[in-house]
């Protein structure tokens, strides 16, 4: 079986967006690099801030947010991803090339369990590749209800060396057979939504708007805290810091295995885990505690204030949490909470004095406008608008 699609993102639950490998600061240049300062037992509280970050000018960015309009394959995926999601069920037909089916399945190899072989419930739409091509074959002509063997043998060369080359078998339950349509119709949208199609259409390009604009809007923000983010330098990480996110890093590898069966161990080795990556995860989590922490500091927010107070209850009533107290019951850790606020406190200041260019259409060929220019450009239009208005009541007056 092909090994499971799972995004392993070392990030607060509150949509920590501070951390990892995929922002500016990892990508092809040494600045901001959070490898190479020592570490020391002293404490931020004992020396301050200032002996442990060295923060880059957050003041004046020039950043672009990036367009929001809504294209046909906008529009396009967010309506096909619907159909895939609200099926019609097919119990009564055979299985066939893009159908979707839903199964439990449980696969052994030489008589004993392996990894990635058992699931229940699991909805596979044939012809995506998902499943080897040897398995899909084998479901091919079944139904609703059918129970039976699928045997396959995997490649010599499968990235997993303990199955690679050797030849499995499942025991195989089929609990659904459904399709997708190709095209919202009448009576899907009236049975699933309630509208006609024209309605659900409105809707739905209405939807993909808001959701492009959140996209824009969560990108702007991430773009400008990886520009300082990159360009501050770490002048010794604190111990204690860094042993709270590597505490962190491991817990949550630890539920990521519970929830697949594995060991600890075994999780680390399926998906390429190793503890290198962990300390630098922790390494980044501390960076960016210390550099939210000093943008903080250099505006005057204290951490216990209320715009502290108003941005963590904004966040926990944003993520369906009526209190730091609930949040943490629900395993979040005050660390993480703490963290989640101080980094958008720090993102809010670097957004509120940036120089913010938008793209219009599909992007510069459009040609872009910054938001002096937009208002400029309104001004224009209204004071336009009052003289034409002005002339139109003088004429009548003449009359």
């Amino acid at each position: 079986m092909n090994k499971k699609k799972v995004a392993i993102v070392l990030a607060a639950v509150l949509c920590l967006c501070g951390c990892g490998s995929s922002g500016k600061s990892g990508s092809g240049s040494d600045k901001g690099k959070t490898d190479s300062a020592p570490v020391t037992q002293d404490t931020v509280d004992k020396l301050g801030l200032d002996s442990f970050i060295k923060l880059a000018e957050y003041k004046g960015l020039s950043l672009t947010k990036e367009s929001t309009e809504v294209t046909d394959d906008d529009l396009f995926d967010a309506v096909d991803e619907d159909l895939n999601h609200y099926r019609i069920d097919v119990p009564d037909m055979e299985i066939a090339d893009l159908f979707w089916v839903t199964m439990d399945f449980d696969g052994k190899i030489d008589g004993q369990p392996f990894v990635g072989g058992s699931d229940s419930n699991y909805e596979l739409k044939l012809g995506q590749g998902t499943f080897p091509t040897e398995f899909e074959e084998q479901l091919l002509g079944h139904k609703k209800g059918d129970s039976f063997k699928v045997t396959i043998t995997f490649p010599k060369d499968h990235e997993n060396k303990d199955i690679a080359g050797k030849q499995a078998e499942y025991d195989v339950d089929i609990t659904r057979v459904s399709v997708a349509l190709g095209e919202p119709t009448e009576d899907w949208t009236r049975q699933y939504f309630n509208e006609t199609v024209d309605e659900y259409m409105a809707d739905k390009q209405k939807d993909v708007a808001e959701k492009n604009e959140k996209n824009a809007d969560d990108k702007l923000r991430t773009d400008g805290w990886y520009d300082v983010f990159g360009d501050s330098d770490v002048i010794q990480y604190p111990e204690d810091m860094l042993e709270i996110w590597t505490k962190y890093s491991v817990d949550t590898y630890g539920r990521y295995a519970k929830n697949y069966n594995l060991s600890y161990e075994d999780f680390l080795t399926e998906y390429g885990v190793s503890e290198e990556s962990i300390e630098n995860n922790a390494k980044e989590f501390t960076k960016t505690y210390l550099v939210a922490s000093a943008i903080m500091k250099a505006e005057g927010i204290e951490p216990d204030s209320d715009k502290y107070n108003g941005k963590k209850n904004e966040l926990l009533a944003g993520s369906g949490y009526a209190s730091e107290e609930a949040a943490v019951a629900a395993g979040i850790s005050k660390e993480n909470i703490d963290m989640t606020v101080r980094y958008y406190l720090a993102t809010d200041v670097i957004l509120e004095n940036a120089n913010i260019t938008f793209a219009s259409g599909q992007g510069a060929e459009s040609g872009e406008e910054t938001v002096a220019e937009e208002a400029a450009a309104e001004a224009e239009e209204a004071a336009t608008e009052e003289e034409v208005q002005t002339e139109e009541v003088s004429e009548e007056a003449e009359d």
